[in-house]
């Protein structure tokens, strides 16, 4: 059951509506997500299919998009970035993760000026399925890190203690996995989440990412910006696109001769999953269009709302359906199997960014 209209994309205050480009853009996206995407929530594509989704993606040019302008790119903005990202999540939110994995890290290393760092310098290659950056998100309760992985011997974009400060590299993780020190969790199609201890990865191959390229800014700063945008992107598309199904689904579904949506409980149910899709949207424009320097406690709050919300939402769904034997093939059955990994990741984003703030580190310049 496919629910075309969102109720959530025109929420926005007046002052903040799209100008044609940005408009563009998302249009072009979502035409593309709700096409290729938004089908296999019912089911997994064959290797054929996929690999042709993947060049149709490609054709969006993303790449250019990130490219800065003084190499013939669009240099768009993080906030713009967050508002296609948030389309892809029309489909499954790994499929979404899929196409899109690489876009945080290119944001980071664009502003750093540091993308002659890359091993393959058309960045096309990294959209097209050719290669792809890995968010390494660390683990700082255990020392250890997470990594959001889809090929066996990509790099992994990640920091790194350098004496008592913190700093951000390209790392290229061994590609024979040992399993001292290393724990992977499969996820549906290519990519997997992988945890790694620090001593698993002593003698792996580091390129600095340079810190003097971002003024009053820190490249580490940067990288968490970046990447907790990216995931609150797909977590707030996944919500968007779940609260339009649960809307179309409760007016359509028959209980007690009338429509689901007729009966006060499940309206108040859809009114409070609503405001939440809403919120999360606005919050993450809200911090998605500040500047580097912007403030980490906002973030910090985004992306706990945003993890929390995504993960009531979703139990939400598969409650509205009916309960597991009930959803079954229908889109929240999907999600639920996945939103929480992607919740996870996001709030150890959250815990760096913590860190990162913490009184100590303040005094150290970081």
């Amino acid at each position: 059951m496919l629910f075309r209209e969102s109720v959530v994309a025109d929420l926005a205050p007046g002052y903040w509506a799209l100008n044609d480009d940005q408009q563009g853009l998302v249009v072009a996206a979502g035409q593309f997500a709700r096409e290729r995407l938004e089908p296999l929530l019912g089911s997994q594509p064959d290797s054929a299919r996929w690999g042709e989704t993947v060049r149709l993606a490609a054709t969006l040019d993303l790449a250019t998009m990130i490219l800065p302008q003084q190499t013939g790119g669009m240099g768009i903005s993080r906030h713009d970035l967050a508002l296609v990202v948030e389309q892809f999540a029309a489909g499954p939110l790994e499929r979404a993760a899929e196409l899109t994995l690489s876009s945080a890290a290119l944001m980071t290393l664009r502003e750093c000026d540091a993308l002659d760092l890359l091993p393959d310098r058309d960045i096309q290659h990294y959209f097209d399925g050719t290669t792809s950056l890995a968010p390494g998100i660390p683990d700082v309760d255990t020392s250890g890190f997470w990594v959001l992985r889809q090929h066996a011997c990509s790099q992994a974009m990640m920091v790194r203690m350098d004496g008592e400060r913190p700093q951000l590299v390209l790392v290229t993780l061994p590609a024979a996995r040992g399993t001292q020190g290393f724990a992977a969790v499969a996820l549906p199609g290519a990519l997997s989440i992988e945890r790694y201890t620090t001593a698993s990865t002593a003698h792996v191959q580091r390129l600095v990412v340079p810190e003097g390229a971002i003024p009053e800014g820190n490249p580490v700063r940067q990288w968490f910006l970046d990447a907790a945008t990216y995931l609150a992107a797909l977590l707030s598309g996944a919500v968007r696109q779940g609260v339009n199904f649960a809307l179309a689904y409760s007016a359509s579904r028959q209980t007690f001769h009338k429509p689901l949506a007729a009966h006060q409980l499940v309206a108040v149910r859809l009114a409070d999953m609503l405001i939440s899709a809403y919120t999360i949207h606005l919050f993450l424009r809200s911090v998605a269009a500040q500047d580097t320097r912007a403030q980490i406690e906002m973030v910090r709050s985004m992306a706990r709302h945003v993890a929390t919300e995504a993960l009531d939402i979703v139990r939400e769904l598969v409650q509205l359906c009916g309960g597991h034997g009930y959803v079954q093939g229908l889109p929240p059955a999907a999600r639920f199997q996945t939103v929480h990994w992607f919740a996870m990741l996001l709030l150890e984003l959250e815990a760096g960014l913590r860190v990162l703030t913490a009184p100590d580190t303040r005094q150290q310049g970081i």
